[in-house]
């Protein structure tokens, strides 16, 4: 992630997460620092060690990453096996990703079925309305190696 970009994003967390009435303790901004270095959703576990966090037990890390989520800052993928991986986004953004189910290689998709799974669920007398979608096969890359 280009540094201006990273720099944006934490900014932009600390102010919505105070915007939030949330504050920024110095875990929140190393787990945030850490979210910036990835270039792809990683677990709890990778961000915790990058963070260089390993006191700190993974619910502590899930706590907090779930407040980046409440604020909009963070995505949650979820692979197959249940396994959730997380996501530093802009503000409010949303993607879906398709994901190698041997190596875990997740890439965004440049689509999102979010207005037709709105207008139908509005119809169906839904509201607050969220959706998950994500997309499994086998990476090139697994698959020539196979």
């Amino acid at each position: 992630m280009p540094e201006d970009t990273s720099s944006k994003l934490f900014v932009t967390a600390i102010d919505r997460l105070k915007a939030s009435g949330g504050r920024m303790t110095k875990k929140r901004e190393v787990l945030l620092g850490a979210l910036l270095t990835f270039d792809r959703p990683a677990s709890a576990e990778e961000i915790r060690e990058r963070a260089e966090l390993a006191q700190s037990d993974l619910v502590t890390v899930y706590r907090n990453l779930e407040t980046f989520e409440n604020i909009g800052m963070l995505q949650r993928v979820l692979l197959e096996n249940g396994t959730q991986l997380f996501e530093l986004t802009a503000p409010d953004e949303h993607y879906h990703h398709l994901i190698c189910r041997e190596c875990h290689k997740t890439e965004r998709l440049d689509l999102c079925v979010n207005n037709t799974v709105f207008n139908q669920a509005k119809k169906h007398g839904y509201t607050q309305i969220a959706h998950l979608m994500e997309v499994y096969g086998i990476c090139g890359d697994c698959e020539n190696s196979a």
